[in-house]
C-alpha cells in the first residue's frame, strides 16, 4: 500500500489505519461519532494528502481543461476553483474534480485518489493536439483539510491570510505557518465550513504537529476516514463508486448544475444531451429509514412488492441521529414524500413470527440531508 507523510503521526495517535484505494490510512483515531461531531461543532483535521494534484499549463491549458471537464473552466476568474465532472464518451463519470484556477499560468485539478491514475491516462489520452505542459505534483506536494466552524480561529492563527475576503470555493496563495506559497482552498467534503491547504510534502509533518498545538484551545483533533464518510453523507455529496460511476451520468445523480451543455464541446456531452432530450430513467434520492438497521450498497429498494431500485450508501448519522440512504429510483416515483422499502435478511436462522416482516419504510426526503447554520 501507498502511504501519505503523515504515517506516522496517525500511528502516533492510535489510528487505525485500513487499505483505502491502495493507500495506507486512518480511518478513526477513537470513534465515527466523537470525530463527526468535532467537525460539525469544533474543528477537525484530515490527510487527504491521497488526493491527485495534476497541473496544467501552457498555451492550450484552459482548452484542454475545457475538453475533459462538464464545468466551464474558460469562464472561470484567477483564484477562484469549481467542482466539476470527467465523463467518457457514453456520458459516465469517471470522476468528480476540483478544478482551481490560477489564472493565465495554469490549471490544478484535484482528483480522487481512487481514480487518480485513471484521470492521469485520460489526460495523456486527450492532450494531444494541444500545447500544453502537464505535471503530476501529488508526490511533492501534501495536503491538509481543516473542516468545521472554527477553521477560521485555526488559520487565522497561523497565516496573516484575510480570511474574510476568501469566499467560499476561492483559493490564494499565502505564508501559513512560516511557509510562503501555501495554496489555501475554502473547499471541503463535510457540509462545514473549512480550508484545505497543499504543501511541500517535506513540510507536512511539520505543519500537521502545528496545528494540532494551536489548534488545542479551539478543540482541534484528527478525523479519519470514517466520519469524512458520515459527514459527506449527512452533506449530500456523491462518492465515486456509490452514488456516482461510470455507468452513471451527471443528470440521474442530480449533478447537472455542474454540467454546462452550452458549452462548445466537452467529453460526453451528446451523450448527456441525447439523456435529457429522451429523459430520465432513475434518478438519485435521499432516504429517511424507519427502523434499527443501516442499509448498505446495492441492497434492493422495493416498492409495489417489486425491486426498482439499490442502495448507494446507507449509515446511522451521528449529528441527525437518524439512519439515512441514497438510492436510485425510478425518475417518474422520486418526488419528496414517496415511500419505498427496504429489504434485510432475517438474522440468523430464525424464522419470521405471523405479521413479522424484514422490510423497512424508507422515505424520500431533501438532499441535502443536512445544511450548516446560516448556509442557503
Amino acid at each position: 500500500m501507498r502511504e501519505t507523510p503523515l504515517r506516522k503521526e496517525h500511528e502516533k495517535l492510535g489510528a487505525r489505519m485500513v487499505d483505502f484505494a491502495g493507500w495506507y490510512m486512518p480511518v478513526t483515531y477513537t470513534n465515527i461519532k466523537e470525530e463527526h461531531v468535532r467537525v460539525r461543532t469544533k474543528v477537525g483535521l484530515f490527510d487527504v494528502s491521497h488526493m491527485g494534484r495534476y497541473w496544467i499549463g501552457g498555451r492550450d491549458h484552459i482548452k484542454l481543461v475545457d475538453r475533459i471537464i462538464t464545468n466551464s473552466r474558460a469562464t472561470m476568474k484567477p483564484g477562484q476553483i469549481r467542482y466539476s465532472l470527467i465523463l467518457n464518451g457514453q456520458g459516465g463519470i469517471l470522476d468528480d474534480v476540483l478544478v482551481y484556477s490560477m489564472g493565465d499560468e495554469g490549471t490544478l485539478l484535484v482528483v480522487n485518489a481512487g481514480n487518480r491514475q485513471v484521470i492521469w491516462d485520460w489526460i495523456a489520452r486527450e492532450r494531444k493536439g494541444f500545447v500544453v505542459d502537464v505535471t503530476d505534483m501529488s508526490n511533492d506536494y501534501a495536503m491538509i483539510a481543516m473542516q468545521g466552524p472554527e477553521s477560521v480561529a485555526l488559520l487565522n492563527k497561523i497565516s496573516d491570510l484575510d480570511t474574510k475576503a476568501l469566499k467560499y470555493y476561492h483559493l490564494t496563495r499565502s505564508t501559513v505557518l512560516g511557509e510562503p506559497e501555501v495554496i489555501v482552498s475554502r473547499t471541503g467534503y463535510t457540509g462545514e465550513d473549512g480550508f484545505e491547504l497543499i504543501m511541500p510534502t517535506n513540510k507536512a509533518v511539520h505543519f500537521w504537529s502545528e496545528l494540532m498545538n494551536v489548534g488545542k484551545p479551539l478543540g482541534v483533533g484528527p478525523a479519519g476516514l470514517g466520519c469524512r464518510d458520515t459527514l459527506r453523507l449527512e452533506a449530500g455529496m456523491p462518492l465515486h463508486g456509490h452514488e456516482i460511476s461510470d455507468t452513471i451520468n451527471p443528470l440521474e445523480a442530480g449533478l447537472d448544475w455542474a454540467v454546462k451543455l452550452d458549452k462548445e464541446d466537452f467529453i460526453g456531452k451528446q451523450a448527456t444531451v441525447d439523456l435529457k432530450e429522451k429523459g430520465l430513467t432513475q434518478k438519485l434520492v435521499g432516504l429517511n429509514i424507519a427502523g434499527k438497521r443501516i442499509p448498505r450498497q446495492d441492497q434492493e429498494v422495493i416498492r409495489d412488492g417489486k425491486v426498482v431500485g439499490k442502495i448507494c450508501s446507507g449509515t446511522k448519522a451521528p449529528w441527525l441521529d437518524e439512519i439515512i440512504a441514497t438510492a436510485y429510483v425510478p425518475a417518474n416515483a422520486a418526488a419528496v414524500g414517496t415511500t419505498y422499502y427496504v429489504d434485510f435478511p432475517a438474522k440468523g436462522t430464525r424464522s419470521l413470527k405471523p405479521g413479522e416482516t424484514t422490510m423497512q419504510t424508507a422515505l424520500v426526503v431533501p438532499l441535502p440531508f443536512y445544511k450548516r447554520p446560516g448556509k442557503k
